[in-house]
């Protein structure tokens, strides 16, 4: 079939004032567990800026379109209204069909600058997958896993269109007027280098991409090129929403939610733990990284999980080491080890902001 189901709400109808002129659409994804994304469409005079926009899909005649024009249908617009869209962030779930979107509305793509980096990953996939694998054989990857681990690009790429950089670059701070509205835009790493959050302080409303997510803990993994200390930046990016206290957060996946501080509180409870056990488990005996995914994750079944765990243990240990509370050593088979440097405690009050 052509045409996708979409979910949308009008949620104006709700929050009236907060989410007047508001709509999400559920685009359908199904690639690695992902079943869904969110597409924001916001009014904007007699135009609409979106707010991430889905994948490409070359499963479809349309290539995934029908299911952006029903959602906008149901929000009373059509294609040629677009005249904006925002990538919160450039993983392809929420940016794989920004370049066909582009070529049929002529309008504006808007990101952070650092989403150079993810652009320049899927136009050299190739280059892409040799670093991913050369960072899994410095952590203790076997060989015959290494390169099913590292294909988890090849995975997604088949749902970019084409690689399209930003119109408008951002970098943090700049304003956006939408519909006569004023949206901040805060720069906020560690999910993805380049993410940026959308906060209108006079509605209370924070548009989060992937970054504060209903029910899950947003994955925050390590990569070689892009962040040396990816979940101290999500740590501090957390905080820098709590400041803000939004009424509402309307996030990249799942349902509107309130209560962003509890939601924070409970990420936050989540990584220190992570922390702990990896430190506590690196005390007891030095290891490698893939050593600590198996003791401490669950057996992986799917490759996504299995690269996920990994990826994330790196994180994790990136933040200790730059703790000074872990370092690296090579073993004489070549792979790096993870030792205790001392015994300070870590420094939850740190991590927390002082709450």
């Amino acid at each position: 079939m052509s045409r996708l189901s979409t979910e949308t709400d009008t949620v104006g109808a709700v929050e009236d004032r907060r989410l007047s002129g508001l709509h999400r659409v559920a685009l359908p994804i199904g690639v690695n567990a992902v079943e869904t994304v969110n597409m924001h469409v916001l009014a904007d005079g007699d135009t609409v800026t979106l707010v991430d926009c889905g994948v490409w899909r070359p499963d479809l005649p349309d290539g995934g379109l029908a299911a952006v024009e029903d959602g906008l249908e149901a929000a009373g617009y059509a294609l040629r209204d677009v005249a904006r869209i925002v990538v919160t962030h450039a993983h392809i779930d929420h940016y794989g069909l920004a370049g066909r979107l582009m070529e049929v509305t002529g309008a504006e793509l808007t990101m952070h600058t650092l989403t150079d980096l993810d652009c320049e990953k899927y136009r050299h996939p190739d280059t892409a997958r040799a670093r991913r694998r050369d960072t899994y054989a410095d952590h203790g990857v076997s060989e015959e896993e290494r390169t099913d681990l590292a294909d988890h690009l090849t995975r997604w790429l088949p749902y970019l269109h084409s690689v399209v950089e930003a119109s408008r670059r951002l970098r943090g701070g700049e304003e956006l007027v939408i519909g006569g509205d004023r949206w901040e835009v805060l720069h906020t790493p560690g999910h993805s280098l380049g993410h940026v959050c959308l906060w209108s302080s006079t509605r209370g409303v924070l548009l989060s991409g992937d970054h504060l997510l209903p029910g899950i803990t947003p994955p925050v993994s390590f990569e070689r090129g892009f962040d040396a200390d990816p979940l101290r930046s999500y740590l501090a990016s957390l905080r820098l929403i709590a400041d803000l206290r939004p009424a509402l957060v309307l996030p990249g996946h799942g349902r509107p939610f309130g209560d962003a501080a509890g939601r924070i509180e409970a990420i936050l409870r989540n990584k220190i733990r992570r922390l702990e056990a990896i430190r506590r488990a690196i005390c007891e005996r030095p290891s490698t990284v893939t050593e600590l995914a198996d003791r401490l994750v669950a057996k992986a079944v799917l490759a996504h999980q299995r690269q996920l765990a990994i990826s994330e243990t790196l994180a994790h240990i990136a933040y200790l080491r730059w703790s000074g509370l872990v370092e690296r050593r090579t073993r004489p088979d070549g792979v790096y080890e993870w030792y205790s440097t001392g015994d300070g405690a870590l420094e939850v009050s740190t991590v927390l902001g002082g709450r």
